[in-house]
């Protein structure tokens, strides 16, 4: 998930600190005002007066992403989402055996690292999950070159009972018998993604490193050639050559977000068996987003600031937040003020 940063200097990062356990001091000495008519276009400057002389004024603009309501807020509600959609391509190719794939989305508690707790587990979460689309439309004939595919998670995201955004967890399984003679299908996953849109037109996006992926085989491989040796959680993340029926999930600058399942050849029968693979991800909530940011610090200890001019391009109702405050060796102490004003559209 995107991650905003901001870098301050030093002194002004303390007091930010230290004021958010502070009880708001009105012996601050601050206030702010606007014009008398209060009247404004889009494009035209807002003009903010101040009354006083705080070592610091902090402020947030009111626009999106800068609301000090906000500024805590990490979950959006159901009605501000417009879609959750996962995004990948896929390219099936080399063996013969077909219809392996399905993937399926559903409720799951997580690996726990036993493996008869989470054999049971993985059967009860094919047994309840959801088939978001399985061998009838993941064919190997539609993805014998790489192709784009995208699935909409949206109707999966919500609660029947609160209707609310609910966890949920994406699974791919790849369930195959090898038969000795012909070879097991290879796939590759590629530009993994999955991307929820709000109404006011923000996004968050997780990518692969976002997602926890982890793998468990219900029949692993238990040949000593085999890199697997029997380890259900076996995920090749090391990039081992001596291994076929697994998921793999190692990493490289050429396979960014990307996995893939390793098929088995005629010629690799002492490394591959039946396939019973799954690939899961950890338990996912999409309606997270960053908190709101403040819009900057618009004076120190050092400079007087008797007003502020910013302009709004985008007409609409808007409330700004001012942090007023002091600072010295015997304690802080600050204020807040707040304005609201309409933006209308340029006549």
């Amino acid at each position: 998930m995107k991650i905003r940063n901001s870098i301050y200097i030093l002194t002004v990062g303390a007091f930010l600190v230290s004021c958010n356990d502070l009880d708001v001091d009105d012996s601050v000495d601050f206030n702010v005002s606007l014009a008398s008519d209060n009247t404004y276009e889009a494009g035209d400057p807002v003009v903010f007066n101040f009354d006083g002389n705080p070592d610091y004024i902090t402020w947030w603009s009111g626009e999106e992403g800068h609301k000090y309501a906000n500024r805590e807020r990490t979950e959006l509600p159901l009605e501000e989402i417009e879609s959750v959609t996962l995004n990948f391509e896929a390219q099936a190719r080399y063996g013969k055996v077909t219809n392996t794939l399905s993937l399926f989305v559903g409720d799951f508690p997580g690996l726990s690292k036993d493996v008869a707790t989470d054999d049971s587990r993985v059967a009860d979460f094919e047994s309840d999950a959801t088939l978001l689309s399985g061998n009838g439309e993941l064919l190997e004939s539609k993805f014998s070159n790489r192709t784009a595919a995208s699935f909409d998670l949206m109707p999966y995201c919500i609660s029947e009972d609160t209707h609310s955004i609910s966890e949920l967890t994406l699974a791919f399984h790849y369930k195959a018998d090898f038969d000795g003679t012909s070879a097991l299908k290879r796939w590759d996953f590629y530009s993994v993604a999955i991307t929820t849109i709000y109404k006011n037109g923000n996004t968050t996006t997780l990518n692969l490193s976002d997602l926890g992926l982890q793998t468990f085989d219900r029949n692993p491989n238990t040949n000593p050639k085999h890199a697997q040796q029997g380890d259900p959680y076996f995920d090749n993340s090391s990039g081992s050559s001596s291994c076929t029926g697994v998921w793999d999930l190692r990493s490289s600058l050429t396979r960014v977000n990307s996995f893939m399942y390793l098929g088995g050849g005629t010629n690799e029968t002492d490394y591959t068996n039946n396939a019973d693979d799954w690939l899961f991800t950890k338990s996912l909530k999409f309606n997270t987003c960053d908190p709101d940011e403040n819009s900057g610090v618009l004076k120190n200890i050092n400079v007087r600031l008797p007003s502020y001019s910013y302009v709004y391009t985008q007409p609409g109702t808007y409330t700004v937040t001012f942090i007023a405050g002091n600072q010295n060796v015997y304690g802080s102490a600050r204020t807040i003020k707040e304005v609201t004003f309409t933006i209308k559209e340029k006549e």
